[in-house]
């Protein structure tokens, strides 16, 4: 062993760095750690003790595994074909180590090393990947926007400006990005600018703006505030008005508003809105509103298919009892000999059949909660006594059973008959009638209510949107044709016949009703529907199948079809032929007209 190694074996940093820099390296951030030759921990500072949660007097005179596994140990004492910085990870921090080699006179007397907890750095770098991310994802949103968006600071400057403004206005973005407001009309590439404006009343505004392409557009400037409730940006919307009617989207937008508020008023428990825009079905649904918070027993009337289930839910919902269950049963759905099992259970061997543990009704399924009794005029006479004294004595008896259980349930009932007459005629009983009556809601028709058609559309076109994963829309003809029709069977017969139109349809734009060949052929409709476009000679070979075939149909031969055509025999026949040929008339087409081959 050399003399200097020798002298400095039990202190390696001798009393020189003792005298000077001990107490420096026990107080600094970093935490220290001096080796001897022999790699034993011979310095151990506060801040080492602190970082890897071990006492000084634990470790001194140790080799460095007394802190951490062979493997990182060997990787961290100092060698000259080594780097001299190196970052492990120790329990959940992640430390940056550095090492120097102690001389002293050029002998090696050992080596000293500084370890740093650099945790912190790689959460500053996550979190400014997130920032980056979100920047990253802003910028996409403004650039995939339809709308030209402008964006300035509070003095004019422009920052940035997306692709859709290039789009509309035909300015590239580097010809103004940078420059001011005031330059970029001066220059005459736009028009007015409004930043001033926003900025002095941090409020919204709207102007139309000519552009040098000749466009004209409508501007509409918002501010951004700081915390202080100044002006530190303004961005702006730019719509090309020549792509828009602004009646129509004036009318689009105040329907949406009266939507919104109505969705509020008027709540659904399955899709969350109720469309009530026309005012007899508004002073129906008031009265459900008014009676929905008490108790009281209410029948609801209307023909089949005007939404009654619709106001028996919005009174669920809006009741006290709306966090238990909703229990719908339909009394004309259930076979007669079902039904009283069904509403009420039954015991153990109660019948031939019956559950070898029995069953719960559903009464005692709706306790505390509301039970809704769809098409209550088809209850039969045993049944509507049982149901009498659920009413007065909130009472039922499972079928089998003697036991008497207690309910406590809100009863709605709806029918689509006149229980009145039904009384008239022995078919239903006056007493249950008087004890559903208490409050009676009736439901208008749909032609009593045209005004509730455009939302109803809109609402279900949504809807069939949603499920088909379409994009289709209807437009303000289609919804007129709709209003033209009277609806015997109401919202359910005008929900059928929308998605009827919505599926048959390959249009995305929806404008009119779209009747296709079979419903053509059936003389349903003895005008010649159109939808979308086709190349004529294909729409002339579609009219000419149609009206040979229904005239083959009626006259059985080519004579008597050319004479309903007011055709030669052999000008039909040779159409005909082309038909077959062409694939218009097929096998099937064939046998239905006449088996197997054309009778002359």
């Amino acid at each position: 062993m050399n003399k200097a190694a020798e002298k400095h074996q039990n202190k390696p940093y001798g009393n020189w760095l003792a005298d000077h820099f001990e107490l420096f390296f026990d107080t600094c951030y970093s935490g220290a750690i001096v080796l001897n030759l022999e790699s034993n921990i011979a310095f151990f500072n506060k801040s080492a003790a602190d970082l890897f949660g071990i006492a000084a007097e634990d470790v001194l005179g140790h080799p460095l595994t007394k802190i951490f596994t062979k493997s990182t140990a060997n990787m961290l004492l100092f060698r000259e074909n080594l780097q001299s910085q190196y970052q492990f990870s120790y329990h959940d921090k992640e430390i940056l180590h550095s090492c120097i080699l102690m001389e002293v006179g050029g002998e090696k007397i050992g080596s000293f090393h500084l370890f740093k907890d650099v945790t912190w750095q790689k959460q500053v770098e996550s979190e400014l990947n997130s920032v980056k991310e979100r920047e990253e994802d802003l910028e996409g949103i403004i650039q995939s926007s339809y709308d030209g968006i402008y964006i300035t600071d509070y003095t004019g400057k422009t920052l940035m400006v997306n692709k859709s403004h290039e789009r509309i206005t035909g300015i590239k973005a580097s010809d103004i990005v940078g420059k001011n407001m005031r330059e970029i009309v001066d220059e005459g590439l736009v028009s007015v600018f409004i930043t001033d404006t926003v900025v002095n009343g941090k409020a919204p505004v709207t102007v139309r703006q000519s552009v040098s392409n000749g466009k004209q557009v409508i501007i509409t400037g918002s501010p951004i505030l700081d915390k202080y409730g100044n002006v530190k940006k303004v961005i702006t919307n730019v719509r090309d008005v020549t792509e828009l009617i602004e009646l129509e989207k004036h009318l689009k937008a105040t329907k949406e508003m009266v939507n919104i508020y109505k969705k509020e008023i008027f709540k659904d428990t399955s899709d969350g809105r109720i469309v009530c825009d026309s005012k007899a079905f508004q002073k129906a649904m008031e009265l459900a509103g008014r009676v929905a918070s008490k108790d009281s027993t209410v029948l609801i009337l209307g023909e089949t298919g005007v939404g009654k289930e619709v106001v028996a839910k919005y009174i669920h919902s809006n009741s006290k009892r709306k966090n238990n269950n909703y229990i719908k049963i339909n009394c004309g759905a259930i076979p007669v000999n079902l039904l009283e099992s069904e509403l009420f259970g039954y015991v153990k061997g109660a019948f031939t059949g019956a559950s070898q543990t029995g069953k719960i009704g559903m009464f005692e399924l709706a306790n505390e909660g509301t039970i809704f009794l769809d098409e209550i005029g088809e209850l039969p006479l045993n049944l509507q006594a049982s149901l009498l004294r659920v009413l007065q004595e909130n009472v039922i008896t499972r079928v089998g059973d003697t036991k008497v259980r207690k309910v406590d349930v809100r009863i709605i009932a709806a029918t689509n008959r006149d229980l009145e007459k039904m009384i008239e005629e022995k078919t239903f009983r006056s007493d249950l009638f008087y004890r559903l009556n208490v409050v009676s809601i009736t439901v208008p028709p749909l032609r009593e209510r045209v005004d509730d058609i455009p939302g109803l559309a809109e609402s279900m076109i949504s809807k069939l949107n949603e499920k088909y994963n379409e994009k289709k829309i209807i437009t303000s003809n289609f919804i007129s044709l709709l209003c033209g029709r009277d609806w015997p069977g109401n919202v359910r017969e005008m929900e059928n016949f929308i998605e009827k139109q919505f599926v048959i349809s390959e249009e995305d734009i929806m404008d009119s009703f779209y009747s296709p060949l079979e419903d053509a052929e059936d003389g349903s409709n003895s005008q010649i529907m159109v939808n979308g476009i086709v190349p004529l000679k294909e729409a002339v070979k579609r009219v000419e199948y149609i009206l040979i075939r229904k005239a083959l149909l009626q006259g059985h031969t080519t004579y008597k079809a050319a004479e309903l055509l007011g055709t030669s025999q052999p000008t039909l026949f040779r159409k005909y032929k082309e038909l077959v040929e062409e694939n218009f008339i097929t096998e099937e087409d064939i046998k239905k007209i006449w088996g197997s081959a054309p009778s002359s």
